[in-house]
């Protein structure tokens, strides 16, 4: 036999189905193969096989997804006895090689799998595994302290969040409260404007003065672009807008109580065919619908409680 192969070890995965797995490499006897598995972080060593046309043959088949690997490892003995002017057959001196070539290969293949130092590195190979075990745990606090960072910026960042977030709403409260303010202000030069223009007399039936009359006072405004609304203190509403199109259907900017209003529509682009009519299709409290032609916007004004 001959070693042309410097292989003597191979990996395979389970499928819980398989249980005949190829030997690649050659050995002299089954006991020199060793198969470890590895399955759920747990190594154990298998013995429930045999060997059979070079191919391994396992009683159970290995579970899914563990590893496999079968070896070979030779004894590292040398068993042959040479006496002087004995006949030497060459099955025997081959075979002796062979063993030789396998155990050179096999401590190749631990010298592979070993921490090894550079050539003109003088290290201790005593203080190796030490200094590497020194190295990891520094490495393990490195990272401990990162993660404690790495949290503890996170946590800047959500407070810096926050933050931000309590001065949006600080801002939108100042913005309201000074909407607020200039509304009242507004409201009270209202009321002031229609206090000066009660009409007051003398009741036929005493002398006391009462007032004929209490006018309403504008007491909401609203306006975006083209649109707007009014709200008296009796609840009289105003509005108003344009819009696109020779067919509308929207919401009113302000609702009304009820469908009792008043809606005044003006088409303005105007044709050889003249003004055309709009007709409402659809009126409810809040919205409304209408329909015309010849005309590419229109200008309302509804009016109601």
């Amino acid at each position: 036999m001959t070693v042309s192969t410097t292989t003597n070890k191979v990996n395979y995965i389970g499928n819980g189905v398989a249980t005949t797995f190829a030997i690649p490499f050659p050995f002299l006897e089954k006991e020199h193969l060793t198969v470890r598995q590895l399955l759920n972080d747990i190594q154990t060593e298998r013995t429930d096989w045999t060997v059979s046309n070079g191919n391994m043959v396992f009683a159970t088949a290995p579970e899914e997804n563990a590893q496999i690997v079968i070896m070979r490892e030779v004894p590292l003995t040398q068993e042959t006895d040479y006496r002087e002017n004995e006949i030497l057959p060459a099955e025997t001196l081959e075979r002796d090689f062979d063993k030789l070539t396998m155990q050179i290969q096999q401590l190749k293949e631990q010298a592979d799998r070993a921490v090894t130092v550079d050539v003109f590195e003088d290290t201790d190979a005593t203080s190796l595994i030490p200094s590497i075990r020194q190295s990891v745990s520094d490495t393990a606090g490195y990272a401990e302290t990162a993660r404690e960072m790495l949290a503890l910026a996170e946590q800047q960042a959500g407070n810096a969040a926050l933050s931000a977030r309590t001065a949006d709403e600080q801002a939108q409260l100042a913005t309201d409260k000074a909407l607020e303010a200039a509304n009242t202000l507004a409201n009270k030069a209202d009321k002031d404007v229609y206090a000066s223009k009660t009409v007051y007399g003398v009741a036929k039936w005493g002398t006391s003065a009462v007032a004929e009359t209490t006018p309403a006072v504008i007491v909401q405004s609203w306006h975006n672009g083209s649109s707007w609304y009014r709200v008296w203190s009796d609840g009289w509403i105003e509005q108003g807008g344009s819009l696109v199109g020779a067919t509308a259907s929207f919401t009113w900017p302000k609702p009304f109580s009820n469908t009792n209003y008043t809606v005044v529509s003006t088409p303005v682009i105007y044709n050889s065919y003249g003004v055309q009519s709009v007709s409402i299709t659809e009126k409810t409290n809040s919205s409304i619908s209408w329909a015309g032609s010849n005309y590419t916007s229109t200008s309302w004004y509804a009016c109601g409680y």
